[in-house]
């Protein structure tokens, strides 16, 4: 028997390629001569000139001292005005009290707080709250704080063990009856 030939099909790429085309300007040719010349200035140094004669202020960095020194100004005279419009200086938040023939006078004392504690500042127990014994009180005081909540703290923790042994002999006593 004769082979019957077997076609093979081949496949074709038919993408085209474009070639891309440059196009060249055409150059103008001037019938006239134009004279050149370097624009000058002040520094005479021409139009790309590293001096900084263009920019105004001599640059971006004398321009930045420049607005430094201007808040700096304002911040000096905004401070000095502050300064001056304070009538009570420098300690400003301590409490004001009037003292009258070097005792305190328990009227001037406005904080609620400082009134409880102006027994705490009569150090020598003479009735009078001498500047000495004010400032000395004011000093120490965040150590008397401390203190105070300690003394506070303990007796907070003695309280709870007297309701926690109440509770217990109550539970006994009621234990107790129910038998």
């Amino acid at each position: 028997m004769p082979k019957k030939p077997i076609k093979k099909t081949t496949v074709k790429n038919n993408a085209v390629k474009k070639v891309a085309t440059k196009k060249v300007a055409a150059k103008k040719v001037m019938d006239e001569d134009i004279n050149v010349t370097p624009v000058s200035h002040e520094c005479a140094c021409g139009k790309d000139c590293k001096c900084g004669c263009h920019t105004g202020c001599s640059g971006k960095f004398l321009r930045f001292i420049k607005w430094l020194l201007i808040v700096f100004v304002f911040f000096v005279l905004g401070f000095a005005t502050a300064k001056f419009i304070d009538e009570r200086g420098y300690d400003a938040r301590a409490p004001r009290v009037d003292f009258e023939d070097g005792c305190l006078v328990v009227e001037s004392v406005r904080c609620p707080m400082m009134a409880e504690k102006l027994p705490l500042m009569d150090v020598n127990q003479d009735g009078c709250i001498s500047k000495e014994e004010f400032n000395m009180f004011r000093q120490d005081c965040p150590r008397a704080r401390r203190a105070i909540n300690e003394v506070k703290r303990e007796v907070r923790e003695e309280i709870r063990e007297a309701r926690q042994e109440a509770s217990e002999q109550l539970r006994e006593a009621s234990e107790a009856l129910a038998d």
